[in-house]
């Protein structure tokens, strides 16, 4: 136990401590403890002020502000990403479902008893836009007028519209050469591309010689009638009797272009077969008075011999009535050069010719008799071969710079010559015993189905 008034450490049942005090048994002192303590009495309640339910109670009076301009700012971010959600949050209009951009102002409807925000007017820019056509065209640079109708393209069109759709009106020509060509379009997302070849002009046409021409193309909003884009391009306008042989692109493949220049209907080429039969008639003593193309004139033991002698009676007639003369100038489809191949009956007219063109003759007049005429391209050389008889393979080679021709069955024969199949075949490969060297054959009756047509000015 301790010493209730020093602390000191006592004995067991001690009665006093050393500082003399006298000590007293915890029984005893929490009995007189609890004696003293005073009677519990329980809490008096206070009686509180009435106060009036919270729903009823008035908020305090606020001094007013203007909005922040950051809050605004942050009410107009939330409508523009929410999107229709912003048009909801702040709109009493639900019976619209649609989302629309009205210019009246949104107004922020706030509690009851203070004054709506009126918010900045809200446009959804991407809803606004007008339709807008974005177009391109490219041209080319230049036109060869007896290939003009083989040409994949003059004006290359591409466009398309955004925002919308759009009805255009494509226009596009060359002055002088060729008709105003005019093309509605209906312009949407996906893209138009359109090759144009605007149809040539009626009437006569100087081709005669190269000069310099304009291309002219404009396209045009037909409901508002405005201009969407106007352009003119200058290009070069060769003469009709420029021919492209071999380019670095396609090598030697404009060679079938060539086929422009057969002209069957022409005025010179139905001459020329009028004055054959003269010459027919003349060398057969007036047996023969007609050209008669794949019919038997009964007349010959072999039916080949009525092909042969049409094709003697032809170069005859060139030799001796029209008297076209041979001109031994430079020829060549293996280079790149624009040159100058007169049309038949330019070659008629002038009474001269290129193997070429001389060729071009005759293979006109045997197309015009309906006979089945080749053009024959050795290595700088033209030759013609025309089918001995309808579709028997057996053909006839034809030597059309032999000007004059002699009047005589051996002068004849050197120039309306047959060969074999085999003699053909080494002399078409370059191989044969008799040849120039690899021929390029081109058929004259294919022009039409690849669509390559001789120039009708």
């Amino acid at each position: 136990m301790f010493c209730t008034e020093c602390g000191k450490r006592l004995p067991e049942n001690a009665v006093f401590c050393t500082c003399g005090a006298k000590q007293t048994r915890p029984g005893a002192r929490m009995s007189e403890a609890v004696k003293r303590a005073p009677e519990y009495q329980p809490p008096v309640r206070q009686p509180q002020p009435h106060v009036e339910p919270y729903a009823k109670h008035a908020a305090p009076a606020l001094p007013r502000r203007k909005p922040h301009a950051g809050v605004i700012f942050l009410v107009i971010a939330l409508v523009i990403t929410c999107g229709a959600g912003g048009y909801f949050l702040f709109s009493n209009n639900t019976d619209n479902d649609e989302i629309s951009s009205s210019r009246n102002p949104t107004v922020l409807a706030l509690p009851e008893g203070e004054p709506n925000v009126e918010l900045p007017e809200v446009s959804y820019t991407y809803q606004h836009k007008k339709p807008e056509a974005i177009i391109e065209f490219t041209a080319v640079d230049n036109i060869f007028p007896s290939n003009y109708r083989t040409l994949e393209s003059l004006v290359t069109f591409t466009g398309y519209c955004e925002y919308g759709e759009m009805d255009i009106l494509i226009e596009a020509e060359v002055p002088g050469f060729t008709q105003n060509y005019k093309q509605k379009v209906h312009l949407g997302r996906q893209v138009t591309k359109l090759r144009i070849v605007p149809p040539l002009v009626t009437g006569d046409l100087d081709l005669n010689s190269e000069k310099m021409a304009q291309l002219v193309f404009s396209v045009t909003e037909i409901d508002t009638g405005r201009l969407l884009m106007q352009e003119s391009k200058n290009i070069k306008l060769y003469s009709k009797f420029d021919m492209v042989w071999w380019t670095p692109e396609y090598g030697d493949a404009n060679c079938d272009d060539i086929l422009a220049w057969i002209t069957p209907d022409s005025p010179e080429i139905l001459k020329l077969k009028r004055d054959a039969i003269d010459y027919l008639s003349d060398i057969s003593d007036g047996v023969l008075d007609m050209l008669l193309g794949y019919q038997d004139y009964d007349y010959f033991y072999d039916e080949y011999n009525n092909t042969w002698v049409q094709a003697v009676a032809i170069q005859g007639a060139m030799s001796d009535i029209t008297k076209v003369r041979y001109n031994n100038s430079s020829f060549s489809i293996d280079q790149e050069v624009h040159q100058r191949i007169k049309l038949p009956g330019d070659t008629l007219n002038s009474r001269s010719g290129l193997c070429i063109e001389t060729s071009l003759v005759m293979a006109s007049a045997l197309q015009s008799a309906g006979m089945r005429a080749m053009l024959i391209l050795p290595p700088g050389h033209a030759q013609v071969a025309v089918e001995a008889w309808p579709d028997t393979g057996d053909y006839f080679l034809i030597e059309t710079t032999v000007l004059p021709m002699p009047k005589n069955q051996e002068g004849w024969e050197s120039v309306v010559e047959y060969l074999t199949k085999d003699e053909w075949i080494g002399y078409i490969t370059g191989e044969g015993v008799y040849t120039y060297g690899e021929c390029y054959v081109l058929d004259c009756d294919i022009g039409a189905s690849l669509g390559i047509r001789p120039m009708s000015n």
